[in-house]
């Protein structure tokens, strides 16, 4: 193939990597995710958050979530509501119901990965750390993910087709991914739309009112039913707090426009060297499939380094275009920048192989954190031993680019497996509320006694039901109610400064690096 020539997504067919190996190792990969849910809690921030906004939903506030019988504005529904329903089969205390969507995202998305590019671009994107860790938790974002990545194939083939079904279709999966996670979605679609415009210099004639239709009316189906129900306070803290507020005047999570970039090589681990190679070969190549990976990298790196408010699990919705980009750079006939991108496999490798040998060679107990003393630390080390193992057998055996690029991808993983088997009960009482749950029955209190303050909600497998009636609360709501037990976490017990006189301290725990105090009148 000659340099400079522009390559179908058919070009490449005979360059392509073996579909049986590359099935097998999706396949590895896949079955990977399910290690944790088989033992695991679900652990103590958004999880245990979303647990309480489940229960609320069980007990009559379906249609508006609520959180401590407050509407909960911080993300849509469609999530909670996916979840609510799995709780009828499974059971509220079941860690199935919430990691049943991530799990489905994370097949789906590697399905269509499969389907647009190939095995390679599956393996690449169930490789990237963050989308395989995501595949196991209760949150929304992987299924956000694959909405845009399905919208973003059906811009491609409007640009490529004229064709104006695709772009509907593309115009409802963006909107439902807005019910999903917000409104970032329909601004990443827009950005995708508009890149490629400028990128090919001419968009399709023809009737674009369907697809703007969609992206307006479907969002307003909910929100406008949501709004009579909640009432006016609904409206004003969705759009000028949990809009409006995260774009340009963020209350958390507030970071400078240059955010991502310093982040990607975490963000994009362990893809990242690989990435900066096959990105600039797509230009050289003039790789046009590539190309539109690019633009839809930009149309999610973008916007997101405008907005005020950052966080990295933002950056997932750009993995996928990441996959794309690499898959079609390692599928890609042989040329000079094959051996950059071999060399830069080699180099993610022998980082991860010193990492290995250090954690071997350097940990030592008075290293570890307080809240890290329970960790058998033989286990860790074994942690890093496996990983030197592994990324040594990838630099051994990776001899070519596709080797090697197998290599990368399954050593992480390799890790993860052997982290899921060994440390995962470590984890569940480092990172869940089983400590604060078993403080909370030591007391023998009825569970109407109980305030939590500054605490999770808790959640753990088998909990006995009549702690969901424990109650969270401010310290204004302790001059008309004095429970029997108070929890708090130390470093807020000031607020608490009016009433804890009043008690005596009687326990303590730790939990999330955090130390917990329990009182009792």
């Amino acid at each position: 193939m000659l340099i400079g020539k522009s390559r179908s997504h058919n070009d490449l067919n005979d360059n392509r990597p073996p579909r049986r190996l590359l099935a097998a190792a999706v396949f590895f990969v896949g079955i990977a995710t399910l290690l944790t849910p088989l033992r695991r809690e679900l652990y103590v921030g958004d999880e245990t958050k979303y647990s309480q906004v489940v229960r609320e939903m069980r007990a009559g506030s379906f249609f508006v979530p609520t959180l401590n019988g407050t509407p909960f504005t911080h993300k849509p529904p469609v999530h909670f509501w996916l979840i609510d329903v799995l709780t009828y089969p499974f059971g509220v205390y079941s860690i199935w119901p919430f990691v049943i969507p991530s799990l489905l995202a994370f097949a789906l998305l590697l399905r269509l990965m499969w389907k647009h590019e190939g095995p390679l671009a599956a393996f690449v994107c169930g490789t990237c750390l963050m989308i395989w860790a995501s595949a196991q938790t209760a949150r929304m974002d992987l299924s956000f993910t694959l909405l845009i990545a399905f919208a973003a194939f059906r811009i491609r083939k409007f640009f490529d087709e004229d064709d104006f079904r695709a772009l509907l279709v593309a115009a409802i999966a963006l909107a439902v991914a807005l019910l999903i996670k917000g409104p970032m979605s329909l601004v990443i679609g827009l950005c995708l739309f508009a890149f490629e415009w400028l990128r090919r210099r001419r968009r399709p004639r023809g009737n674009y009112l369907p697809s703007l239709s969609a992206l307006i009316v479907i969002p307003l189906l909910w929100l406008v039913p949501t709004i009579l129900v909640a009432g006016e306070a609904y409206w004003n803290e969705v759009f000028y707090k949990q809009t409006v507020g995260r774009a340009v005047g963020a209350w958390v999570h507030k970071s400078p426009p240059w955010f991502y970039l310093t982040h990607a090589p975490g963000d994009t681990a362990p893809w990242f060297l690989l990435l900066v190679v096959a990105i600039i070969a797509a230009y050289k190549r003039s790789d046009e499939t590539a190309k539109f990976g690019v633009s839809w990298l930009l149309a999610v790196l973008v916007p997101y380094s405008i907005l005020s408010s950052k966080l990295d699990v933002y950056m997932m919705a750009l993995l996928p275009p990441v996959a794309l980009v690499i898959a079609r750079f390692v599928s890609g006939a042989e040329d000079r920048w094959t051996r950059w991108g071999l060399n830069a496999n080699r180099v993610m490798l022998a980082i991860l192989l010193i990492l290995g040998v250090a954690g071997m060679v350097v940990l030592k107990p008075e290293m570890l954190k307080e809240d890290a003393a329970v960790v058998p630390l033989p286990l860790v080390k074994g942690l890093f031993a496996v990983l030197a193992a592994a990324a040594l057998a990838g630099l051994v055996f990776g001899r070519k680019l596709l080797t090697s690029t197998l290599a990368v991808g399954l050593v992480p993983v390799v890790m993860f497996v052997y982290l899921a088997l060994a440390l995962v009960p470590t984890a569940n009482e480092m990172a869940s509320t089983r400590p604060l749950v078993r403080a909370l029955l030591k007391q023998q209190v009825p569970p109407e006694q109980i305030a939590l303050h500054a605490s999770p909600h808790v959640w753990v497998r088998g909990m006995p039901r009549d702690l969901e009636r424990v109650r969270h609360i401010d310290p204004p709501d302790l001059r008309t109610w004095q429970p029997t037990v108070i929890v708090t976490r130390r470093k807020d017990a000031q607020s608490l400064s009016a009433t804890l006189p009043a008690y005596r301290k009687v326990d303590e725990f730790r939990m999330i690096g955090k130390w917990f105090d329990v009182y009792r009148k």
